[in-house]
């Protein structure tokens, strides 16, 4: 373990401006060797070429079943920015690679590939999924369900860890626990072997991360230390050196 470097977690919503600047100025702080992103190689190109994808593009690079799953997270997730009063064109993904150009510092990219990721989906989604949902919805009651409402209810700006958004991150996988194995659990488990094989390397690295997957990255790295696995360090971590010019993230 001495050897070891260190791994600063920055739990962030996506496209919050208070999280884009705590992001900044944690970098600048902590001054890390490598800032590490919740993004794959796909959408880190795609953000450095200042586009996003469109459905053609969707179509060629993914399988159908695929593009699919990744149009109705992307349309989703877009939709949930802006009932926030959120700008769905700035993120902190962006603006931990401007910081890290800034100091001349390289990015490493974390998350599993998009295409893996949107498969994995589609095979756990089925014509059943929704109906599933609204009956567990409905088992709930109304009590329970004002419950749940009355915790998701924090303010953005005051989310400062996962602890913050974990009821939000329940309920997901109560009422759609197929979505949230793929998009939640199985990302958790792949960014923290990823920040552990950087860490046994001994670098120090800042890792900014959506705040609904801070809680298990955090228990994941501490298994991960506990065990000193040696598999964890075998995966692959694609390293970048980014340019100043950085705009869109294509999904979370």
């Amino acid at each position: 373990m001495s050897d070891y470097g260190t791994v600063t977690l920055v739990p962030s919503v996506h496209f919050s401006p208070t999280h884009r600047r705590r992001v900044r100025d944690t970098i600048r702080e902590v001054e890390p060797d490598l800032v590490a992103v919740e993004l794959d190689d796909a959408r880190f190109e795609r953000l450095e070429r200042e586009v996003g994808p469109n459905r053609a593009e969707l179509t060629r690079e993914l399988p159908p079943s695929a593009a699919a799953a990744y149009s109705v997270v992307r349309g989703l997730q877009r939709t949930i920015v802006r009932l926030y009063g959120l700008d769905p064109e700035r993120t902190d993904m962006e603006a931990a690679i401007e910081t890290a150009a800034e100091r001349d510092t390289d990015i490493a990219l974390i998350d599993d590939p998009i295409e893996e990721t949107m498969l994995a989906l589609s095979r756990r989604l089925g014509p059943l999924t929704l109906p599933k949902a609204m009956l567990r919805l409905q088992s709930m009651g109304a009590e329970e369900y004002a419950d749940r409402i009355e915790l998701l209810s924090l303010p953005v700006a005051e989310i400062t860890s996962g602890d913050d958004v974990q009821p939000a991150i329940d309920h997901l996988r109560r009422l759609v626990p197929e979505i949230a194995a793929v998009m939640i659990d199985r990302r958790d488990r792949s960014m923290a072997e990823r920040l552990h094989a950087l860490r046994r390397e001994g670098h120090d690295i800042v890792a900014v991360i959506g705040a609904g997957h801070h809680n298990g990255i955090q228990h994941r790295l501490a298994e991960l230390e506990e065990r000193s696995e040696d598999g964890a360090a075998t995966r692959d971590v694609p390293i970048r050196t980014p340019e100043r010019r950085v705009t869109r993230i294509p999904i979370d």
